[in-house]
């Protein structure tokens, strides 16, 4: 391993073979790896990953094919990527074909909500951006999406979502659901951005006229306080409506969570639903409107990942601890460990720390890593392998 990853000299290096001395009972049934979309433009960078899974022991791969409203596959109604090269190769075909060939499972990453994150549009016509502007969502302040792209990455922005509360918006992504999984042998399907960008939003035109439909009440009304029908209201009855209108949002979410898993399970009973998911589960029903323990305990999912990306061991564990208060069943939550973020001595102990508290798989983001790195993995697979 390169001295450039160790900031304490010998220290890391010891702590590292205490580790793999120390006897565990529990054993990880799965060994994933999250594969960004970038490693599937050309056969070549998918040849050599499949090689460094297989040569690492992992059981599992999550291949980013749907990006931001592109298909690393083929489709007839999401366009393919332009990073693709040449244009007609099938990434997902390639990988389901090597994987299975060396005993891998192949999951198809699938960036939900998520649309763009440019600080320019895309410049295909089929791409939604261009097609649906109108499904794009919206925040309080009445600020659209795509109109805020040049502040891609800047106060948490992370770009345009789609507007899971407006009625267009879940069809049109079951319909991609569905024929993804009609024409690929894949083994799993994993939902990435199930969720809001933040507490406020969800003002999408569209959303906002579901809900009145429903409710008689404009959700903007909530916000700014205006109008003489919100005056008259009493503190209860403007928690009320408070409340329906968040339970209006989440719903919208777990709606889309509970028809896809349907519509996938309908086409293949063996197929493995999951969620990549905000790790404080708490914050993620309440800021983002996951309900992902919900969505574990009604069967929508077979498993969560947590993106568990705290560098520091406390702040891991402390994520762990939020989650044993909340009820989570660990037997079906696949510990997520960032590589990007923290030396590979840091990884090491976050991956024993998961064993020892028996949570059945792992899942390294990300293969990128390797790409960028070679040497970082060096003391990290014999842990994988072992395990």
């Amino acid at each position: 391993m390169h001295t450039k990853y160790l900031k304490t000299g010998v220290i890391p290096v010891f702590f590292i073979l205490i580790l793999l001395a120390i006897p565990l009972q529990a054993k990880l049934q799965v060994k994933g790896l999250w594969v960004v979309r970038g490693t599937l433009s050309t056969s070549n960078r998918v040849d050599r990953m499949i090689r460094f899974a297989s040569s690492g022991g992992y059981t599992d791969i999550f291949v980013q094919v749907r990006g931001r409203g592109d298909a690393f596959y083929n489709s007839q109604i999401v366009p393919k990527s332009d990073l693709i090269r040449p244009g007609d190769y099938d990434p997902l075909a390639d990988i389901i074909a090597q994987a299975h060939g060396v005993g891998i499972r192949v999951h198809a990453w699938f960036n939900t909500y998520l649309l763009w994150s440019a600080p320019n549009l895309p410049n295909t016509p089929r791409h939604l951006t261009n097609l649906h502007p109108e499904w794009v969502d919206v925040n309080a302040d009445g600020k659209h999406d795509l109109d805020r792209l040049r502040e891609v990455s800047r106060n948490g922005f992370e770009g345009a979502y789609l507007a899971p509360t407006n009625p267009d918006v879940n069809p049109y992504l079951l319909s991609v659901v569905n024929e993804l999984v009609a024409n690929y042998k894949i083994d799993g399907l994993h939902f990435d951005y199930i969720r809001f960008q933040d507490t406020d939003y969800g003002y999408n035109r569209g959303g906002r006229k579901h809900f009145m439909l429903d409710y008689k009440v404009d959700p903007l009304t909530l916000v700014n306080g205006n109008g003489s029908y919100w005056y008259s209201l009493n503190s209860a009855e403007k928690a009320r409506y408070w409340k329906l209108w968040n339970d209006f949002k989440r719903q919208s979410v777990t709606n889309f969570i509970s028809d896809a898993s349907q519509l996938a399970r309908d086409y293949n009973p063996k197929i493995k639903i999951s969620a990549a998911v905000k790790p404080n589960y708490q914050q993620a029903y309440h800021r983002f409107f996951q309900d992902w323990k919900g969505w574990l305990d009604y069967g929508y999912l077979d498993f969560v990942v947590p993106m568990n990306y705290s560098v520091t061991m406390p702040d891991f564990e402390n994520n762990i601890s939020l989650m044993r208060d909340a009820g989570v069943n660990f037997n079906r939550v696949y510990m997520g460990i960032a590589t990007y973020n923290q030396q590979p001595y840091a990884v090491i102990g976050k991956i024993y720390k998961t064993i020892s508290m028996a949570f059945p798989g792992v899942v390294i983001f990300s293969y990128d890593t390797y790409e960028q790195q070679p040497n970082y993995f060096d003391t990290i697979l014999p842990v994988i392998r072992k395990n």
